[in-house]
This record gives structure tokens, C-alpha cells and sequence, in this order.
């Protein structure tokens, strides 16, 4: 294999991946199947089922074209296995003691390769036409639809109550990946892929979280983590098939909101619910580093949840300085604040947090709050965890007046 057929055999499977899997950069320029051939498919939101039924068929079809149209170049371009000649005695490899057995397993490899690319360019479009007789009647999605038609073998009802509600404005639509996307409406969930489409009526159908994973990523030369949660979506339907829907953890709460069947979260999966909730794990991390402040144990209970026990003292331990060490102005230095313990961390990180705008989200952390009490200013490097101990206690009183 020489440079320019290496060349060409890396550019063709990067071609294949953009197709298949094409990148944000292509859908934003519409260098996408589904947008170069928009006219074909015609419009989603007027015939929804119609639109995935064409959508899916031209899919596969473009999908099994690859295998031939790389074959047919190939064969144009360079010719090979065609043309290679058998090899002298003088220029056999001594590795490689055989090569006329390698190249004849390798024609033989090549040539089946082309019988099955030319195998799936008759194959497929056979198929699409059997799909689309009787108005797309075998097409998978229609079975599919026809499970939950009150009459057997009619799912025009159901594909037209289903477009119907695709155009209300108040779905739920979110891009999973590349290829596939999740709809909730008023009563269906879908799963859109990319040579199917999953239904689920929500009046059936039991939704739970099977497992939720945390990424750590670096964006900007901040860490950060992402919250990634698989849920199964269960139709009681008989013959309908379970499918997974892999979202965003801050977006569970917007699906949920749209969702009207409760979705159930097993006890030993923990995630972040919405950016509140990510904030206080990272609130908590970070006080967690700061020193311990000693006090006298309490039975008082938080004054916001009255659940949990006070356990945080905000007390000026900042040095007033920015992230570039340049000293702070007066008016944007922290403050000393002399209340008695009375929040809990979280309800602690959760004012916190609400005093700060979504323009800052990305650096909330190096904001500053107020005292809900007090009003004195305060940082997160001035929050300190509670630890009861008695002799700590004196031991720092003494060390205070001393002072």
C-alpha cells in the first residue's frame, strides 16, 4: 500500500464518520443528510411520523451506499489487487517467507468485501420498497405504532395524535448526541435514532434511573465534572421494546417537569439535580479544606431547614486579595462576622448561591455573599465546619483574647 492510497483509505473513513456521525460544526453549516435533503423529507413538524419513516429509510440507505462508493473509487483510482503482479524469488522478504499465499488471502478478503458492498446496495433499497408498500405498513416504526392502535393493524390514529401534539409548544425536545434525540409531549415519550424511532405512551409506561456517571473535564483551564444519567423507560405495552435514555444530570428536572409519570431514583444513586445542587457538593468540598472552627455542641437546629445542626461559622479568613494577588478595594474586602452559629452548610451554600447571578455562574465559587443575618461580607474561604470539642474551645477563646 503506497502514501497515496493510505492517504486516501484514511480521508475516505473520515468522510464515513462525518457522515454517519456528523459533528456540530457540520449540522450548524446543514452538511448533514437530513438537511441536504430536507425537500425529500419534507417537515417534521407537520408529519412527524411520516418525516422519521423517510428520514430513517434514506439513512440506511446512504449508510449501505459507503461500502460500494469506497470499493467503486478505489477500483477507479487505484487498482492493486488487480494488477499486482507475482513476485520473484529475488524479491521475497525473508520475514515473511510466504507472500503468495498472503496476497492470494488478501484478493480473496478484497473481493468479498466487494460482494458484500454490492450485496447491500441491492439488498437495501429492496427492503426500503418492501418497507414502503401498503403506505410504510412493515416499516419497524409502524409496528411499532400499530401495538398501541385500539383497532389491530391501524396506527394512522395514533401517527396523527402524535404529530398533533409534536407542534403544542410546550414539549420537551433535547439532542442527546449526533444521531439521536428524546421528546416528551403531553403523552408520549420518544426516543428518536438513527434507524428508528422508540414510542412510549406515559399512561403505561415506568421510567426509572438505572445509573448515573461522573466525568471530570477541563474546560478553559478550569476542572470541572459532568453528570451524566441513564434512564430506562419501560412501556407496559405487550411487544414493545425498553430503551434507554442517556441525558445530562441538570437536565433531569426539565424532563421530569414535562414527564407525567413519576420517575424512580434507587437509593443508592446520587446525582445533581439541577446547578443549586452541583454548587453546594462543590461549596461543601471547599469549606471541607478551610480551618476547623471549635465550638461547644449545640442542640439548636438550622434556622432555614430545621433539620440538620448549625455546623458553620463564617469568620474573616480571606486575605483580600483577587486570583492575580492585587489587593481589593474597601468596599469589596471581607468583613467579620460575630453571629452565633445557626446554618447548616447546605442551606448555607443554597444563599449563597442565590445571590449570585447566572452571568457568573462559572465563577461562583470566588464571589462574595452577605451574612444572612448581619449582612457582613463574606467569601467561601471564610466559612469554616463546626467540630464540638470542649478544651478546643477554650484553648481558642484564650487564644483569642490574648490577642
Amino acid at each position: 500500500m503506497d502514501e497515496s492510497e493510505l492517504l486516501f483509505n484514511l480521508f475516505y473513513f473520515l468522510l464515513c464518520m462525518v457522515i454517519i456521525y456528523p459533528p456540530e460544526e457540520f449540522q450548524r453549516l446543514g452538511f448533514t443528510i437530513e438537511q441536504l435533503l430536507a425537500r425529500f423529507l419534507g417537515e417534521e413538524d407537520l408529519d412527524f411520523v411520516g418525516y422519521h419513516l423517510r428520514r430513517t429509510s434514506l439513512n440506511l440507505f446512504v449508510h449501505s451506499c459507503l461500502p460500494f462508493s469506497y470499493f467503486l473509487i478505489h477500483r477507479l483510482k487505484f487498482s492493486v489487487f488487480a494488477t499486482q503482479e507475482p513476485l520473484e524469488d529475488s524479491e521475497l522478504d525473508p520475514d515473511f517467507p510466504m507472500p503468495q499465499e498472503a496476497v492470494a488471502f488478501k484478493t480473496l478478503t478484497w473481493k468479498t468485501a466487494q460482494r458484500f458492498s454490492v450485496l447491500a446496495v441491492l439488498a437495501v433499497p429492496a427492503l426500503i420498497f418492501n418497507w414502503h408498500q401498503q403506505n410504510w405498513k412493515r416499516h419497524p416504526i409502524n409496528k411499532a405504532l400499530s401495538k398501541y392502535s385500539n383497532s389491530p393493524g391501524n396506527y394512522s390514529s395514533v401517527a396523527s395524535d402524535i404529530s398533533t401534539e409534536f407542534r403544542r409548544p410546550d414539549i420537551y425536545k433535547k439532542k442527546l448526541n449526533s444521531i439521536s434525540t428524546v421528546i416528551a409531549t403531553e403523552n408520549w415519550i420518544i426516543k428518536t435514532t438513527m434507524y428508528n424511532v422508540h414510542f412510549a405512551h406515559q399512561s403505561n409506561t415506568a421510567l426509572s434511573v438505572a445509573k448515573a456517571e461522573t466525568y471530570n473535564i477541563s474546560h478553559h483551564d478550569q476542572n470541572d465534572t459532568l453528570q451524566m444519567i441513564s434512564i430506562i423507560v419501560r412501556p407496559m405495552r405487550q411487544g414493545v421494546a425498553d430503551f434507554h435514555i442517556r441525558i445530562n444530570a441538570l437536565e433531569f428536572r426539565n424532563l421530569e417537569d414535562r414527564v407525567r409519570r413519576p420517575i424512580s431514583i434507587p437509593s443508592n444513586i446520587q446525582f445533581h439535580r439541577n446547578v443549586i445542587d452541583r454548587f453546594v457538593d462543590v461549596f461543601k468540598a471547599q469549606v471541607a479544606q478551610n480551618p476547623i472552627f471549635y465550638a461547644e455542641a449545640t442542640t439548636e437546629k438550622c434556622f432555614a431547614c430545621m433539620l440538620n445542626e448549625p455546623n458553620t461559622k463564617i469568620r474573616k479568613q480571606c486575605a483580600d486579595v483577587d486570583r492575580n494577588g492585587v489587593p481589593l478595594t474597601d468596599e469589596a474586602c471581607c468583613s467579620n462576622c460575630y453571629c452565633r452559629p445557626m446554618w447548616c452548610v447546605e442551606c448555607l451554600a443554597r444563599w449563597f448561591a442565590a445571590r449570585q447571578t447566572n452571568v457568573d455562574r462559572e465563577v461562583w465559587l470566588e464571589q462574595k455573599c452577605t451574612c444572612p443575618m448581619c449582612r457582613a461580607k463574606f467569601c467561601v474561604l471564610d466559612v469554616s465546619f463546626i467540630r464540638a470539642s470542649d478544651q478546643a474551645a477554650a484553648t481558642q477563646h484564650s487564644g483569642a483574647d490574648s490577642s
